[in-house]
């Protein structure tokens, strides 16, 4: 099957796509039909910037650069993370004890799909991964790696390899806002907002927070650790996505199960192209569970613990279970 496509070099919009095996109009293609030609124009534009540094995907479905992310929010101390991530803690937060007020309500019409989002903006500057793509490529330093603790200490030292002298690894994080699905007319799904992600940046987010809220209450707090822990696996499980989208096999590293990217879910949901990769139960050949007991965090089995003494002893003991 040959696809040729044209694509616009400052934005990445698709201008020409001459194929022969789907339907052009999407209302006259299936469910599988409209997932191949995601991956076909998402994979032109990640190999548009690949080959020729422009930025034609945005920085934070380019898998490379979320690995960037996740190294960065490693790099994080409990304090740092909660000035730059304390806002989204607490509406995750709220979610979870009735008794917090959250920054953002949900709305009482939501009918699912809801997550709560947040753009991140790191310290490092894309345009040079655009101008070496090979030399800022994550997997030289990731390569055989499975152990979920080895990853992301992995990418945390690449991270802060390169920062500039003074930059930290997070420069911003903007507010919250929540997306969430409804019914519309005639029983159709509608995707809502409400909330606004408000920051002072001039550029793409380099990585979006979309994290679904647990469907259960706890009588304890989660501690910034573990909070901290489980946005360590939601932006792993993005890189994973990101990888998928574009019809590539994620490599061994990225193959964890868990909730990621929000559109790739709802393609793991409705299409028979993926496997359901969302599911952190899920049996796929290749693919491994988060490594942290989410049944547990879920009953608060876990958020009581102070016997840890420092940040990475924390989250290598309770989220990675070393």
């Amino acid at each position: 099957m040959e696809h040729v496509l044209d694509v616009r070099k400052e934005d990445g919009k698709i201008t020409a796509h001459d194929q022969d095996a789907y339907p052009y109009q999407a209302a006259k293609q299936s469910s599988n039909e409209a997932a191949h030609l995601e991956q076909t124009h998402a994979y032109a534009k990640y190999y548009v910037q690949h080959e020729r540094g422009y930025p034609t995907l945005e920085p934070r479905l380019t898998p490379e650069w979320i690995a960037h992310a996740l190294g960065a929010v490693f790099a994080l101390d409990s304090d740092d993370f909660t000035e730059y991530f304390g806002e989204y803690a607490h509406q995750y937060h709220s979610s979870l004890r009735p008794n917090i007020d959250p920054i953002v309500e949900v709305p009482e019409d939501a009918g699912g799909g809801i997550v709560f989002r947040a753009d991140v903006f790191l310290g490092l500057d894309f345009q040079d991964y655009l101008d070496n793509p090979e030399e800022m490529d994550p997997l030289t330093h990731v390569e055989g790696i499975t152990d979920d603790y080895d990853l992301v200490t992995a990418l945390r030292e690449m991270v802060t390899e390169r920062l500039e002298a003074g930059t930290g690894p997070i420069e911003e994080v903007s507010a919250v806002d929540v997306l969430y699905q409804t019914k519309g007319f005639g029983g159709t799904v509608e995707e809502k907002t409400v909330g606004e992600r408000t920051h002072t940046q001039n550029r793409p987010a380099d990585a979006q927070l979309q994290m679904t809220p647990p469907q259960t209450t706890l009588e304890q707090d989660l501690s910034t650790e573990i909070i901290q822990g489980l946005v360590l696996h939601h932006l792993t499980c993005q890189v994973r996505d990101a990888y998928l989208r574009l019809g590539i096999e994620p490599p061994e590293p990225f193959r964890i199960l868990g909730q990621g990217l929000y559109e790739q879910t709802i393609r793991y949901q409705h299409t028979d192209v993926y496997e359901p990769y969302h599911l952190t139960d899920a049996e796929i050949a290749g693919y491994r569970q988060p490594g942290f007991n989410t049944g547990a965090i879920e009953s608060g089995a876990l958020s009581g613990l102070s016997e840890a003494k420092t940040l990475r002893g924390l989250i290598k003991r309770v989220l990675f279970g070393r």
